[in-house]
């Protein structure tokens, strides 16, 4: 079976297609045990010093605020934010509540560059020292082999050599 270059080109992009696919939003009153029906409202922030101990704080250090109403409310289970309400509009009975997220892409990427950058800079040092090391090393093998061999000369005129 031989392939062109659209086809690969059209397997690359459902590849792309399939790993950057968002999950539909769903309620999560099967994991609460509640008549509630939540949605996440917004994006994971990093938990407060303070909040840290909580167990939405766990394991990451991130929290996203999530909005509960009851279903009788939601209207039945709805499958996303907009058919319960816009993001201006409250609904009575509303809770907001927090659930543990994930890692923060943003911040994972910072830090990674920031790990990058120190290594870089610790590398440079140590090459650094390595090339100064060797340098001086061959500067004094260079003088014993002179002082070895006989090429050392006094200096004329009583000057002296440091």
């Amino acid at each position: 079976m031989k392939l062109d270059l659209s086809t690969w080109f059209l397997w690359i992009m459902l590849f792309v297609q399939l790993v950057h696919a968002q999950p539909p939003i769903k309620p999560s009153n099967e994991r609460n045990g509640t008549n509630l029906v939540c949605f996440p409202f917004g994006t994971c922030e990093p938990c407060p010093e303070d909040a840290l101990h909580e167990p939405f704080c766990q394991p990451f250090g991130n929290r996203r605020l999530m909005h509960c109403v009851p279903v009788s409310t939601a209207g039945g289970p709805p499958t996303s934010v907009t058919h319960i309400h816009s993001p201006t509009e409250t609904i009575r009975g509303e809770i907001p509540a927090w659930e543990s997220c994930g890692r923060i892409v943003e911040q994972e990427r910072a830090d990674f560059y920031e790990f990058l950058a120190c290594n870089l800079f610790i590398a440079i040092i140590a090459i650094t020292v390595v090339l100064a090391r060797s340098k001086r090393l061959q500067a004094i093998q260079a003088r014993q082999l002179a002082a070895r061999i006989g090429l050392v000369r006094s200096v004329p005129g009583g000057w002296s050599s440091s």
